[in-house]
């Protein structure tokens, strides 16, 4: 029987893990005036780092919009596949605070081998707010905390069936760092995704995901970075981790940010599994019942 848990993890991608990175500081090398809060001399692309997130928040006063498009394909038993778009605002009122309201359209599909092709969709928005606590000139590394409840409706096959809401919220550290002087930067993140699913039957069922991410950008040009990330990603049910093991994954993959000019960036990357396990049975190295095969993103964003 087939497990559409590899929906979930497109839900994820879409919802809480990328919506409001949309670098509404000017994503130029060049460095804007410094913050007397965040006490950072030079800005650092949000978006350098794949699906990766910088520590940078916008400057007070700046705004940005984006359309980020996240892809998953790959599952275990048929042809699956995933698209999520999300549009946002997102800027600051006050000094190392960002908030972003954003409304994201999911779809997915499944097909089974030689079996019926299933496909449904997801309309739904949250809100994302970031607050940075350190900052690079000061203590050698950025430090950015990010909180992001959102809610959805399925439209047709969902998860468990029937027309399910979604709420979620996802909690997110992320930190960067200049490791050699202008030459290559570094970031880690520290993820925790989670969502319940109210079906047409009483009650929630609860899911979260744990990730860990880490990537590396290099500024080839002053409007070209180039890099690379990895991650490695848990999936439990309960809403803290805190219930029975699902999956893992690991991926990792290339990462480019293009700043077109002093407003527009574009920004994608491309991760693929390399490593996981879902307790299938001998033989399955990959965590495809849950995590997709391959996950890629693309984003267009614009600063006022």
């Amino acid at each position: 029987m087939f497990r559409p848990a590899v929906f979930a993890t497109s839900l994820f991608v879409a919802t809480g893990a990328f919506a409001a990175d949309l670098g509404a500081k000017k994503p130029s090398p060049v460095a804007p005036a410094p913050s007397a809060a965040c006490k950072e001399t030079k800005g650092l692309p949000v978006d350098a780092f794949g699906f990766a997130t910088g520590s940078d928040v916008s400057d007070l006063g700046a705004w940005g919009i984006a359309l980020d498009n996240v892809y998953v394909a790959g599952g275990r038993g048929g042809r699956t596949y995933g698209y999520t778009g999300t549009v946002q605002v997102s800027g600051s009122f006050l000094p190392c605070f960002e908030i972003g309201p954003y409304a994201y359209y999911n779809i997915a599909g499944y097909k089974p081998y030689g079996g019926v092709e299933r496909q449904g969709t997801l309309l739904g928005g949250g809100v994302e707010m970031k607050y940075k606590f350190l900052g690079r000139a000061t203590h050698g590394m950025g430090l950015t905390l990010a909180v992001s409840p959102n809610i959805g409706r399925y439209n047709g096959f969902s998860i468990y069936g029937g027309r399910d809401a979604v709420f979620g919220n996802s909690y997110r550290l992320l930190a960067d760092a200049e490791l050699v002087k202008g030459k290559l930067f570094g970031a880690l993140n520290i993820e925790l995704f989670q969502t319940a699913y109210a079906d047409t039957l009483p009650g929630f069922r609860n899911l979260s995901q744990f990730n860990l991410r880490a990537a590396l950008t290099s500024p080839v040009t002053d409007s070209l970075y180039l890099g690379a990330e990895a991650s490695f990603q848990v999936a439990k049910t309960g809403m803290w981790m805190d219930g029975s093991f699902r999956a893992t994954a690991a991926y990792i993959g290339p990462s480019f940010l293009w700043a077109i000019n002093d407003k527009f960036t574009l920004n994608g990357t491309w991760a693929y599994q390399v490593y996981g396990n879902d307790k299938s049975g001998p033989n399955k190295r990959l965590g495809t019942l849950v995590f997709p095969l391959h996950q890629a993103r693309l984003k267009l964003a614009y600063a006022f």
